[in-house]
């Protein structure tokens, strides 16, 4: 998902074999828990993006909770677990993805290897790096799908093998047997709903350009269907929407080409790529004082625009969180653990395992950044992956 694409379609295999000794334990990694998250309505345990992204899992309708990982005395044994990105290299979202599974990872004393697809184009590469994990000896596979229909065959065979699948971040159209994967219609939501209450009805109508991402993902979609239920009923129309794939080079000529159709837009709304590339639009055209740009989701570079106010407002996913928790879903069910939740009922029973939860989403201002605890959606300054091949 999200921001920039890697522009070769080199897959790097990043293979960790963390075995953290118990002595040295969680001291040495500071507790990201009791996290608190939503849970998913029961009835959304199918596993489907369509049920991830319905308007009745809202974030401002679901149940909170707090969830308590694994101890690494807990844990039995050491499991592989293979991991599935659609790209990685330059890109703060997946890097960031990347630090909270390696760091869960080591605290836990899991063998993970991380693969990425180089872009939201090769879904096939994908499918066959997930099919060389599962014959070199993956007992799980957490998956960031490249495509919520196109990856769900492969994950209905992987459970049929008894390989256990985790639907991390994008969302995938089929059961799975655990999900750490944010709403994306309250992500597309509570953006452009910051957009709507600023131009109520009866207010003069502002123009907005949408930037969903690439048309087919699980999480684009969600962001589309989220972002227009907000401004149903406002002053501020979606005139403008342009489907693409999240390099700068390609948003940076779906901006261009909106400007030109619009060139009265009042906003820019979309992916992280999208307001780097409108920031220098804009700039060229001299516009900027015109036009605000809203991001759905949190990155890096959207954390430093928002801190120079070139970014007016974005909501975070907090994927740091969203990535330990899949690591620690995975173990449990490999171990028949159940999910773990405090302070209320389990929503699944141990034969099913299939409880899915999320990080509270979080809007970041640059007049509620320094209060923003950047620890659950960025990745350390410096962070780089240790890369192996096994």
């Amino acid at each position: 998902m999200k921001a920039l694409t890697q522009h070769t379609s080199r897959g790097i295999i990043l293979t960790l074999s963390a075995l953290l000794a118990l002595t040295a334990g969680a001291d040495e990694v500071p507790p990201w828990w009791p996290a608190r998250v939503q849970v998913f309505n029961p009835a959304c345990t199918d596993g489907t993006a369509a049920c991830v992204n319905d308007p009745r899992n809202s974030a401002n309708r679901l149940e909170q909770a707090y969830y308590e990982p694994l101890m690494p005395a807990a844990v039995t044994g050491k499991h592989h677990l293979c991991v599935s990105f659609p790209h990685l290299n330059e890109d703060s979202y997946w890097l960031a993805a990347a630090y909270g599974i390696i760091e869960e990872g080591r605290r836990l004393g899991q063998k993970i290897t991380l693969v990425e697809a180089g872009g939201y184009g090769n879904l096939s590469k994908q499918l066959a790096q997930i099919d060389t994990c599962a014959t070199g000896g993956a007992e799980a596979v957490l998956l960031g799908a490249i495509s919520s229909d196109g990856n769900a065959p492969q994950v209905d065979a992987l459970r049929a093998q008894g390989v256990k699948v985790v639907d991390l971040i994008n969302g995938t159209n089929n059961a799975v047997d655990a999900k750490s994967v944010e709403s994306y219609f309250s992500m597309g939501y509570m953006a452009c709903s910051w957009v709507a209450e600023r131009h109520p009805a009866g207010t003069p109508t502002v123009r907005i350009g949408w930037y969903p991402g690439p048309y087919g993902a699980g999480w684009s979609l969600g962001g589309d269907q989220g972002c227009r239920a907000a401004v149903e009923g406002s002053a501020a129309e979606i005139v403008d929407t342009r489907w693409g794939d999240t390099s700068i080079e390609a948003q940076r000529e779906l901006v261009e080409a909106g400007l030109n159709a619009y060139p009265d837009l009042a906003y820019i709304v979309g992916t992280s790529p999208t307001a780097e590339s409108a920031i220098a639009v804009l700039r060229d055209r001299g516009m900027t004082d015109r036009v605000k740009i809203v991001v759905y989701y949190y990155t890096q570079s959207v954390h430093e625009l928002i801190a120079q106010g070139q970014v007016a407002m974005a909501p975070t996913d907090q994927v740091i969180l969203q990535a330990r928790i899949a690591v620690d879903q995975a173990v449990r069910l490999l171990e028949g653990k159940p999910m773990a939740t405090g302070g209320r009922p389990q929503l699944t029973d141990l034969g099913r395992l299939a409880e899915h939860v999320q990080p509270l989403p979080v809007a970041v201002t640059p007049q509620t950044l320094q209060a923003f605890d950047t620890t659950t959606t960025l990745a350390p300054a410096g962070w780089k992956p240790v890369f192996s091949i096994e």
